[in-house]
């Protein structure tokens, strides 16, 4: 998946090698395409456009408080293994987002088991746990926490639902508003009936303040990352399922 500082680097060191090899038409072209770059990604209004234009699909969620628990689902997104900090404090922005947005699910509707995902790549405390121990730190009932810790991608995390809790139930299903239209189609492709409760919003509607304008900002860079992994995931897992 992209990584725009990264490319950043790698075009400047290919404009470096390219000067030391007189090769000025080309590292005038690409000195060029590198700032036009530069200006659309972090200056023009184009990367908050591409973020809402995700994040605005699904709206927040509000669980009802009926006799009808619903499974909630919450998928990973990153955590480290310190230990010398707790639970809540190894978790990254975007998974304590999640797991604070699935407890208020949980706690709507007065119960109901959550299910918290993710995966180690470490071989130490898996994701899923992490967010589950943290979860429990905050008032959530350990007995009304499970963990998926096996998968590693939203495709894994969708196939090890099913198979654990098959597809004739609805479920709440809890990730980042950017990624959701992302994961709820590959749950609904694989046959399930999740109901989208989105949060961690990139671009949220200030009415004091411009969504669309032309200030350079660090924040901007960081919208065009994350939505260019979401549409281009979206793209590989259209030919993912096409392939099958």
């Amino acid at each position: 998946m992209p990584n725009l500082m990264m490319l950043f680097w790698l075009l400047c060191a290919i404009i470096y090698v390219l000067y030391k090899l007189k090769k000025k038409k080309m590292v005038k072209a690409l000195f060029i395409f590198t700032l036009l770059s530069a200006f659309i990604f972090s200056v023009s209004p184009l990367p908050v456009f591409m973020v809402r234009n995700l994040e605005q699909q699904y709206k927040p969620y509000n669980a009802k408080n009926t006799s009808q628990k619903l499974p909630i689902l919450v998928l990973g997104s990153g955590h480290t293994n310190d230990p010398g900090v707790y639970p809540l404090q190894r978790l990254s922005e975007s998974s304590i987002k999640r797991m604070t947005e699935g407890i208020r699910q949980y706690r709507l509707q007065n119960g109901g088991p959550v299910i918290f995902s993710g995966y180690s790549a470490s071989n130490k405390m898996p994701q899923g746990e992490v967010m589950a121990r943290a979860a429990v730190s905050l008032g959530i009932c350990p007995k009304d926490t499970l963990m998926m810790i096996q998968p590693a991608s939203t495709w894994d995390e969708a196939a090890c639902y099913k198979k654990r809790f098959g597809t004739k139930k609805p479920f709440i299903l809890v990730t980042s508003a950017l990624h959701m239209p992302r994961a709820m189609k590959i749950f609904k492709r694989m046959g399930m009936q999740p109901i989208a409760a989105p949060t961690h919003y990139l671009s949220l509607h200030d009415p004091d303040n411009m969504t669309y304008n032309w200030k350079p900002s660090a924040s901007k860079i960081i919208c065009t990352d994350k939505s260019l992994h979401e549409y281009i995931g979206a793209i590989y897992y259209n030919w993912r399922d096409i392939s099958k």
